[in-house]
């Protein structure tokens, strides 16, 4: 593949323009609703302690944690799975032949979630992995798997697992390409993020509760995530489709 990635990003604008009111269809209620209910409703991540830190408000932060994650994971991994499916919606309804319709897509979707949760978390893993080690190598992994859901959608059968083979050999000599057009996105949305969620912690401080402005600054970050993961699926189907074109 000889691509750039400003190509990529101007194919993935393309897209977003061309099929616009399916991808808000689908991403509105399956992908942001999720993400804005538990910004809103669950409690925030507890903030790392100043410093300096000794070890009992390390370990006091640790149990703060420890309460928080017994409270609202749960809540968070459902959004997540729910996130899945508009992602892997998105797939089916813009690479199966045909163009199924929007409900269509869904059940496709459903039929094969598990193969679609399960190409998820083997793509978290390294990707999560390469972030916590230093940020771009997680980018990279992330750019090289980008093809994955597209794979899952088009190309029947293929297992989670072989999805994230074939991903990798179809992006093969585009890495840095693709990694450009991710690294972009990210900047966008951490421009939107910075500002955003000092003002969510600044508004449920005692003293400045307002909840409609809360809900307008949680709305905002919802969609600011939306954004990106809908930015991310859109260029995980342009790179498929210009390797479908070629035969890759």
């Amino acid at each position: 593949m000889n691509l750039n990635f400003g190509r990529l990003l101007a194919d993935v604008w393309a897209l977003l323009r061309r099929e616009g009111d399916l991808i808000l269809r689908v991403a509105g209620p399956l992908i942001f609703l999720p993400a804005f209910a538990v910004q809103l409703l669950c409690d925030p991540l507890p903030s790392i302690p100043p410093a300096p830190r000794d070890e009992a408000s390390i370990a006091r932060w640790v149990n703060a944690v420890t309460l928080w994650g017994q409270s609202n994971a749960g809540w968070y991994l459902l959004a997540d799975a729910i996130g899945i499916l508009g992602v892997a919606t998105l797939a089916v309804l813009l690479t199966t032949p045909g163009r199924p319709n929007v409900g269509e897509a869904l059940g496709i979707a459903g039929r094969r979630y598990g193969r679609f949760l399960l190409a998820a978390l083997l793509v978290a893993i390294p990707v999560g992995a390469g972030m916590w080690l230093f940020l771009l190598p997680g980018l990279y992994i992330q750019a090289r798997l980008i093809a994955v859901q597209p794979v899952l959608a088009a190309e029947q059968p293929t297992a989670a697992r072989a999805s994230l083979v074939r991903s990798f050999r179809v992006t093969r000599g585009a890495g840095w390409a693709i990694l450009g057009a991710i690294v972009t996105l990210f900047l966008l949305q951490y421009l939107v993020l910075a500002p955003l969620a000092p003002a969510d912690a600044w508004l449920r401080s005692p003293d400045h509760e307002n909840p409609f402005v809360l809900a307008l600054v949680d709305a905002a970050l919802a969609a600011a995530a939306t954004a990106y993961h809908v930015g991310l699926a859109l260029l995980g189907v342009v790179v498929w489709r210009r390797l479908a074109r070629q035969g890759i």
